[in-house]
């Protein structure tokens, strides 16, 4: 992936609930990609929208990269914290890797800084709409 000057992570947090979903949007001026919350137990919606294979195993929680795009969708079927905190690992991963960032055991604190910002993001999502943000 070629870095721009201008890079960011734009945060889409999508929520479903009673038929209709909400969205926020959220910038990291340091990285490139789109990173989507979605809160489903539709797992074939899913794979309908975004052309990926998730079967019928009783997922809590997934997260995968959409092909040729700097997107990364999180979809958990209720709010689990440990299922949040574990999907948003894989995510910062997946994005320092589609970046060229090697991560290192001894200076963590991208690594940290990224998982922290996404948690905190949704946490703020949560709990504007209600939803188990504590």
């Amino acid at each position: 992936m070629k870095l721009k000057k201008k890079q960011e992570v734009h945060l889409l947090f999508l929520i479903e609930c009673n038929n209709y979903m909400k969205k926020l949007d959220f910038n990291i001026p340091i990285y490139y990609a789109k990173v989507t919350l979605i809160i489903t137990d539709d797992y074939k919606e899913i794979e309908r929208l975004y052309d990926v294979k998730v079967g019928d195993r009783p997922y809590e929680g997934f997260s995968f990269d959409v092909e040729g795009e700097d997107e990364y969708v999180i979809v958990i079927s209720n709010i689990n914290w440990s299922i949040i905190s574990h999907e948003v690992v894989h995510v910062v991963n997946m994005i320092f890797s589609q970046c060229h960032i090697e991560l290192d055991l001894k200076n963590d604190e991208p690594q940290a800084y990224l998982t922290g910002y996404i948690i905190k993001q949704i946490e703020g999502f949560l709990k504007e709409n209600n939803n188990n943000g504590n």
